[in-house]
C-alpha cells in the first residue's frame, strides 16, 4: 500500500513539474523568439556588469578629456520681455558623446544596433544654461538616451528656456535683437570634458521647424565656442554660445502708431491755411496738441519701459510734439501781428523789409500792385509815403495863415477852404492808416506761410532722418 501511494505521488509531481518548466524555460522567459528578449538580455549585460556607471566619466584614459558635442534646434519664440530683459524660447538640445562601456556585438544580440536607456542609468554630461533666468535653472525634460552598438550616445532633451537677454530698443520698432544662450558643463572643466559644437550642421543650429511668430522674425542662430577662466578655479571651462538673432515685425506699430502720428502732424500744418478772421485758428492748434498728448499716453503703454536707451519712435514723437507746439507759437505770433494798429505800433524799416519784401519774394507771395524783387530799386527817402503818425501830427499842427479881409464873403470862403483842406487831409490819414493796417495783416499772412513751409520741411526731414536711421 505504501509503495502504491509513493508511486502515485511521484507520478503526480512529475506531471506537474513538466508543464511548469516549459513555461519557465520556454517561450515566456528563455525562448529567443519572445518579444524584447535580446534587448532585455543586452540591457542586463550592459547595466549589471558596470556598477556606478551613472557616476563615472566614460573615458579610456583618465588624463584625456571626453569629447562632447552640442547642437541646438529652435522651435518657437514664446515671449520677449523688454522690461525684464528676458526671452522665453522652445529649444531642443542635441548632445552626443562616446561611451566605450556601452559597446556590443550586434550579431550576438539578434542584430540589435540601438537601445534607449533612461539618463539616470548611464553617465550624461551635466550641461546647464549659464544665463538661465528660470527658477528651476534646468528646464529640460529628461528623455531617454539613444545608444548605438559602437558606444555613440545621443541625447535630445527638449525644454522651455527662459534666459536673460539685454534688449536694445534704440531702433524700436525697427530693432534687431541678439539673444545669447550660453551652455556649459557645471562641474567638469576643459581638461575632463571637451565641449564642442556639433559637427552635423543640420542639427547644429536647426531653424527648419521654427514656428512663425507674429511679432518677431528669426534671422539666424550662429554658434561660437569659447574657453574661459573663472576666479574660482585655475582650470579652463568650455562653453557653447548660441545667438538667437531676431528682428521685430514693424507692420503693427507702423499702422497703429506711426500713421496716426503722421496724420496728426499733417493736421497741425493744415491749420496754417485757416484765415485769422475765422477765430478758430488758435483753438484748432491747441486741440491738435492735446490730441497728440493723449495719443502719446496711450502709445507709452505699448512701448518698452526702459531707460537704457531712447527708442527711435520716442524721438519721432518728441519731434512731432515739438512741431505741433511750434505751430501754436507761430499762430500766436501771427494773431498778434494781424491785429496790430498804426496808433499803437509802428512798423520799423527792417520789419517792413523782411515781412513785406524779402519773405514774400522767397515764398512767392504777391500783393496786387505791390510786386517787388531784389533787382528793383527802392524809392528815395524824401519821396517815400509818410507814416500815419507823422501825417497826423502835421495835420494837427496846421493853422490858417490867410488874413481876414473886409468883405463878408471872404471869411466864409476861407472857412470852407480850411474845412475842405482838413477833410482832405483826414481822408489821406485814413488811407495811410488803412494801408498800414493792411501791411500788418499781410505780414501776418507772410508769417503763416513761412511757418507752414518751415514746419513742413522740419516734419519731412525729421521723419526721414529718424525713421530711416535704423539697421
Amino acid at each position: 500500500m505504501k509503495t502504491i501511494i509513493s508511486t502515485w505521488w511521484t507520478l503526480s509531481m512529475v506531471l506537474t513539474i513538466i508543464p511548469f518548466s516549459r513555461v519557465i524555460g520556454g517561450s515566456t522567459v528563455t525562448h529567443e523568439d519572445s518579444p524584447g528578449y535580446h534587448e532585455r538580455r543586452l540591457l542586463a549585460h550592459l547595466l549589471d556588469n558596470f556598477p556606478y556607471r551613472e557616476l563615472a566619466r566614460p573615458a579610456n584614459n583618465e588624463l584625456e578629456p571626453l569629447r562632447v558635442e552640442l547642437g541646438l534646434a529652435i522651435q518657437q519664440i514664446i515671449d520677449v520681455d523688454e522690461k525684464n530683459q528676458q526671452i522665453i524660447s522652445n529649444l531642443w538640445m542635441t548632445v552626443k558623446w562616446t561611451d566605450p562601456t556601452l559597446r556590443w556585438n550586434s550579431s550576438e544580440y539578434g542584430n540589435l544596433t540601438k537601445i534607449r536607456v533612461p539618463p539616470s542609468k548611464i553617465w550624461v554630461p551635466d550641461i546647464l544654461v549659464y544665463n538661465s533666468a528660470d527658477s528651476r535653472f534646468d528646464p529640460t525634460f529628461h528623455t531617454k538616451v539613444t545608444c548605438s552598438e559602437h558606444g555613440l550616445c545621443e541625447w535630445i532633451p527638449p525644454g522651455l528656456f527662459k534666459t536673460s537677454c539685454p534688449i536694445d530698443v534704440t531702433y524700436f520698432p525697427f530693432d534687431v535683437q541678439h539673444c545669447e544662450i550660453k551652455f556649459g558643463t557645471w562641474t567638469y572643466d576643459g581638461y575632463t570634458v571637451d565641449l564642442h559644437p556639433l559637427n552635423d550642421s543640420s542639427t547644429l543650429n536647426d531653424t527648419s521647424n521654427f514656428v512663425l511668430n507674429g511679432e518677431w522674425n528669426l534671422i539666424g542662430m550662429p554658434v561660437k565656442r569659447r574657453v574661459q577662466y573663472y576666479t574660482c578655479c585655475p582650470m579652463p571651462y568650455v562653453d557653447i554660445r548660441f545667438t538667437i538673432t531676431i528682428r521685430r515685425r514693424a507692420l503693427y506699430y507702423t499702422l497703429n502708431i506711426l500713421v496716426p502720428c503722421m496724420v496728426i502732424s499733417s493736421l497741425a500744418l493744415l491749420g496754417f491755411t485757416l484765415p485769422v478772421e475765422s477765430g478758430e485758428k488758435l483753438s484748432f492748434g491747441i486741440t491738435i496738441l492735446l490730441s497728440l498728448t493723449v495719443f502719446m499716453l496711450l502709445v507709452a503703454e505699448a512701448m518698452p519701459a526702459t531707460s537704457m536707451s531712447v527708442p527711435l519712435i520716442a524721438k519721432y514723437f518728441d519731434c512731432v510734439l515739438l512741431m505741433v507746439a511750434l505751430s501754436v507759437v507761430f499762430t500766436v505770433c501771427a494773431l498778434n501781428i494781424h491785429y496790430r494798429h498804426p496808433s499803437t505800433h509802428i512798423m520799423s524799416p527792417w520789419q517792413r523789409s523782411l515781412l513785406l519784401e524779402w519773405l514774400p519774394w522767397l515764398l512767392y507771395m504777391k500783393r496786387p500792385g505791390r510786386e517787388w524783387s531784389p533787382c528793383q530799386k527802392k524809392p528815395r527817402a524824401d519821396s517815400a509815403t509818410p507814416s500815419f503818425a507823422t501825417t497826423e501830427i502835421q495835420l494837427m499842427d496846421r493853422s490858417p495863415k490867410r488874413k481876414v479881409g473886409s468883405n463878408g464873403m471872404v471869411p466864409q470862403l476861407d472857412t470852407i477852404i480850411r474845412e475842405l483842406r482838413f477833410l482832405t487831409e483826414r481822408y489821406k490819414v485814413k488811407d495811410i492808416e488803412d494801408e498800414e493796417i493792411h501791411d500788418w495783416m499781410f505780414a501776418a499772412m507772410v508769417i503763416d506761410r513761412f511757418s507752414m513751409v518751415f514746419l513742413t520741411i522740419f516734419s519731412v526731414v525729421s521723419t526721414l532722418i529718424i525713421l530711416l536711421n535704423h539697421p
